[in-house]
């Protein structure tokens, strides 16, 4: 009996006691627990154009210490970071989905949002390296394709690639069938091996002056990463254009190509 006169007051002490509330606001038992919440601040907006390839994108958590990872189309997520930016560069054109996540320290992650949004960085009549950079490892063999963007009346062109030929090793050209719908394609590159210089020469031929007006694929060019680091392969100082009257055709741009090797 003595025992449980003792037992008596503590018994009573803990029945009157308070539930604890724990006052942490990204603990989950806390009854005032909000998840993670993300959204975009500033750089993109659902649908839109965008005229340049380079973009830099502003986010924020509804947490203050929250963790945020970031991937472009179907790239492989960034690491988690306290980042609240990230940089997109070398965007190819076209349509192209970013994708934003945070979670807590805690662990607890917030739903994925995505904001889909089109690049128009080039005008054309242009010429353009797609993609614009390729990430490989030493040794790796990569494929582009160089483009015709946004031509009319292209009958006939000849470009120059240059590179380095001590760092990158041209495996081999192909034609991509920019002329083969409308008329008789002509198509031949000549290569010099040691000086890093390719020469592409595509036309067409037919009757009633046939010509490509569009953008198409113009070659596919693969190449051997033979080094670190970043390899430029860029387009030389005169591409020519040419409409079936052998007219020229003023191209405003050229767009290079890049191999980032690790």
């Amino acid at each position: 009996m003595k025992h449980l006169l003792k037992l008596y007051p503590i018994l009573f002490f803990l029945s009157c006691a308070e539930e604890f509330v724990p006052e942490n606001p990204i603990d989950p038992d806390n009854p005032s627990y909000i998840p993670p919440i993300v959204s975009i601040v500033n750089g993109i907006t659902i649908g839109e154009t965008v005229t340049s390839e380079n973009l830099s994108i502003e986010y924020s958590g509804n947490e203050s210490s929250m963790l945020f990872r970031t991937r472009l189309d179907t790239s492989n997520w960034t690491g988690w970071s306290n980042n609240l930016f990230v940089t997109l560069d070398y965007m190819d054109e076209g349509d192209h989905e970013f994708w934003l996540q945070g979670k807590y320290t805690t662990g607890d992650t917030s739903e994925t949002i995505s904001v889909p949004f089109t690049v128009d960085a080039v005008g054309g009549p242009s010429l353009m390296f797609f993609p614009r950079r390729i990430t490989a490892t030493q040794g790796e063999t990569v494929t582009f394709s160089i483009m015709a963007e946004e031509v009319y009346d292209l009958a006939g062109l000849e470009t120059v690639l240059e590179f380095d030929p001590a760092k990158v090793t041209l495996m081999s050209v192909s034609s991509a069938g920019l002329f083969d719908e409308t008329g008789d394609p002509i198509f031949f590159y000549e290569h010099n091996e040691s000086q890093g210089r390719l020469t592409v020469t595509a036309a067409v031929w037919g009757d009633e002056s046939p010509a490509f007006t569009g953008t198409h694929p113009i070659a596919i060019l693969s190449f051997r990463a033979d080094h670190t680091g970043n390899i430029a392969i860029d387009f030389g100082e005169t591409s020519i254009f040419r409409d079936p009257n052998n007219l020229n055709i003023t191209v405003w741009e050229s767009i290079p190509g890049l191999i980032a090797v690790n």
